[in-house]
């Protein structure tokens, strides 16, 4: 089956007792438009969404459709490699420069878990480039979690400035 839009939250009240088979997406996949996934049940699906889905994204527990036998079809993402960056002595100069530089590198940006942390994806130039900043603290931590999407600060889509980088 083709599944052409997200028609809700596995927990809204047309899905909530309903038995819910999951299609795993890497974080990376979830601002893309056309899928071709198996999910954890076996099912064959083909996703093919409009592009608002470049602005938003898919998010854990949207339900594209309900199979012919009643069962949700919904999304999940999978957990990945984070880095925490936590300011030892934030002000609004190093969060603006920590969430300035996260920006440039066109990485998604996540708030923490308290106000002192910002989330990003982990690869290791960023590790070097944060724990390289100038005149701020930081703490970088490597974690393997699922990403909370509900603190999404910005994404990586939506590009589209010209603007040429040095890197």
């Amino acid at each position: 089956m083709i599944y052409t839009k997200i028609l809700g939250k596995v927990c809204d009240g047309d899905f909530k007792n309903k038995p819910v088979d999951y299609i795993d997406f890497e974080w990376h996949e979830t601002y893309s438009k056309l899928h071709r996934k198996t999910s954890r049940a076996g099912r064959d699906v083909a996703i093919s969404l409009d592009d608002s889905i470049l602005k938003i994204g898919i998010k854990p527990g949207d339900v594209f459709g309900v199979d012919s036998d009643g069962v949700v079809i919904a999304a999940d993402v999978l957990a990945t490699d984070i880095l925490s960056v936590r300011l030892e002595d934030p002000t609004f100069f190093s969060t603006a420069r920590v969430a300035y530089e996260i920006g440039n590198c066109h990485a998604p940006l996540f708030a923490g878990k308290d106000q002192n942390e910002l989330i990003t994806i982990f690869n290791e130039p960023m590790k070097m480039l944060l724990e390289g900043l100038s005149g701020i603290k930081v703490k970088v931590e490597k974690r393997n979690e699922k990403l909370d999407f509900s603190k999404q600060i910005s994404s990586i889509v939506g590009h589209g400035h010209g603007h040429l980088h040095g890197h």
